[in-house]
């Protein structure tokens, strides 16, 4: 290897090791809203059982239909969790050159995302291929991150009951949203995702049929280890073990909110699989699993860790490559 391949890898995994810390750091705050393992066993009993579509159902949500052409919407959440800030969501909105008949595309961002600067780039750059971009604020991040903490800080945590209905209530949203839009004229619906943003959508698409491809950068599929092996969450495992909540203990509840257990909708053709080398959150290893059992699926590895800037460019490439028709090729 060269000096400066050598220098590249160093600086992606310190990279990755600084973010692991401030994570870890957070957790010791004190916000993470403690619940006992009775209480989490409560919560998982009710959803013991419960079929993955009645988890994830859709309510009606009247305000959708106001959604504007263009600019940011806010709606009351489908899914209230009881955070007044979280359960307004938020989209931004650039709509592409044929209006709602233009085909539409989810930006769905990182964990812990705290600027959408290039977000905006990306949405300028499918508007000006043809598609509507639609900028979606996961719950706890951007618009409806509560004050005093920050963007996506409550989104993942120790309080694990939180944890999961931010995951269903994300879901829940997405999938109302995407049959609006369907519905407005658009022809296609894409998903382009990173990390949490990846994990939402690697879920969605185990549930809606109208999602015509799907790009997954980092996507966190393996819940299970991403909670008990993650560098990242050193400080959420003692705190859950302090609280008497064990690995065992919520195993059966994770199946409903972890991927690597679901078949999408969605001929697995039509998905990429994206994955850093030195990643240790969503890890190349159980992103490879994940491309085996969604055989057809697409898979890259590009030399970087959890945090980096290499996979959104080489998705593009990829997707135009291998999907000419959704850009007019």
């Amino acid at each position: 290897m060269s000096l400066t391949g050598w220098w590249h890898d160093s600086w992606a995994k310190g990279l990755d090791g600084f973010s692991f810390g401030f994570i870890n750091a957070l957790q010791l705050r004190g916000r993470s809203g403690a619940h006992d393992a009775e209480t989490f066993q409560e919560y998982a009993r009710h959803w013991s059982g419960v079929a993955l579509e009645e988890f994830y159902a859709v309510p009606d949500c009247p305000e959708l239909e106001r959604l504007p052409e263009q600019g940011t919407f806010s709606f009351h959440s489908p899914l209230p969790t009881g955070c007044e800030e979280n359960d307004r969501a938020h989209l931004d909105i650039w709509l592409g050159p044929k209006g709602w008949k233009s085909p539409a595309m989810f930006l769905l961002h990182g964990h812990m995302s705290v600027s959408d600067v290039g977000y905006r780039l990306w949405a300028k750059k499918l508007n000006q291929m043809g598609w509507t971009a639609v900028f979606f604020h996961l719950p706890y991040h951007y618009g409806r991150r509560p004050r005093g903490v920050l963007s996506g800080e409550m989104a993942l945590s120790s309080n694990l009951i939180r944890t999961s209905e931010g995951i269903r209530q994300a879901v829940v949203e997405l999938r109302a949203v995407s049959r609006l839009l369907r519905n407005r004229g658009c022809p296609h619906v894409g998903l382009w995702a990173t990390s949490y943003g990846g994990w939402v959508a690697a879920l969605l698409l185990s549930l809606e049929s109208g999602i015509s491809t799907a790009w997954l950068l980092e996507p966190i599929v393996d819940v299970d280890w991403a909670i008990w092996e993650s560098p990242a969450t050193m400080v959420l495992r003692r705190q859950l073990r302090s609280r008497g909540i064990t690995r065992e203990m919520i195993q059966g509840h994770v199946r409903k909110l972890c991927p690597r257990w679901q078949t999408p909708r969605l001929a697995p053709e039509r998905i990429l699989l994206l994955a850093g080398k030195f990643d240790r959150i969503a890890t190349p290893e159980t992103i490879r699993e994940l491309n085996r059992k969604w055989a057809g699926s697409h898979y890259a590895e590009l030399r970087q860790g959890h945090v980096g800037y290499q996979l959104m460019p080489e998705s593009l490439r990829m997707a135009r490559e291998r999907f000419p028709e959704l850009f007019g090729k």
